[in-house]
């Protein structure tokens, strides 16, 4: 019943994602409140009901959010779930859950600007970061500490060198938000040798999943040759893949 539970919890959340989300991306303070991305005007307590407010209109120009919403509340509820099936009812649940809101808030605003904003990528890291070191050392957890922090410095060393090698392929904010990714991939895990390599198929499955949603869409004509398309949802998903079957991945220790 767990990820039932906590797919219903994701769901009732993803309205407030969405004002974080929003915020961000408008360079403001967090409030509890929707706002017309068009005029400001206030959308009312109904835009925090999950659902009904995939559905709500500003009252003073009509403008709508479309997609942003509902997929915010979709994806949170899809990946709280997930979250629940690979951890149970284990003290590593709660640091993935944030990893996996976080995730959420930062694809969707990467599929809708191409931009991961500083105001996210900086935060995420240093929470995780204070997540390692604290909670490996409450739970007897230590043997995962060297592995995390060595996931963090291969992923993010390893994509600012693509970034560098081909800037229009991918953008500094991937680089920015490789390190957290490959902290939570290397916690996994108990040994270095093992974290590169959940860290390496994370980038794999990534890269992969990108090249072949860009090779769909161009082949819909959706978009034409040569289009930008955002790295970000496609790390998230390879990250989160890896975290679901990292045990099939890791070699015996």
């Amino acid at each position: 019943m767990l990820p039932l539970l906590l797919a219903l919890v994701g769901l009732a959340i993803g309205p407030l994602l969405g004002i974080v989300l929003d915020r961000a991306v408008e360079r403001e303070r967090p409030e509890p409140l929707h706002r017309c991305r068009t005029c400001g005007t206030g959308l009312g307590i109904n835009s925090l009901i999950p659902i009904l407010s995939w559905f709500i209109s500003c009252p003073t120009d009509a403008a709508h959010s479309k997609w942003r919403y509902p997929l915010t509340d979709i994806a949170t509820a899809v990946a709280f779930a997930v979250a629940g099936a690979r951890f149970g009812w284990t003290w590593q649940l709660g640091p993935y859950l944030l990893l996996f809101a976080a995730l959420v808030v930062m694809s969707v605003i990467d599929l809708e600007t191409h931009l991961l904003l500083n105001i996210l990528t900086g935060p995420a890291l240093g929470v995780g970061l204070f997540l390692v070191l604290v909670l490996s050392g409450v739970n007897n957890y230590d043997d995962g500490i060297w592995p995390a922090l060595i996931g963090a410095g291969v992923y993010g060393a390893m994509m600012f060198f693509f970034y560098r090698l081909y800037p229009p392929g991918m953008g500094m904010g991937d680089a920015k938000l490789a390190p957290t990714l490959g902290l939570f991939l290397g916690w996994m895990t108990t040994t270095p040798v093992n974290a590169i390599r959940i860290v390496l198929f994370a980038m794999i499955v990534s890269f992969f999943g990108h090249a072949m949603i860009g090779l769909a869409l161009r082949l819909s004509k959706r978009v034409g040759k040569g289009a930008e398309l955002p790295m970000g949802p496609a790390l998230a998903v390879g990250a989160v893949v890896m975290i679901v079957l990292s045990d099939r991945f890791l070699l015996p220790t």
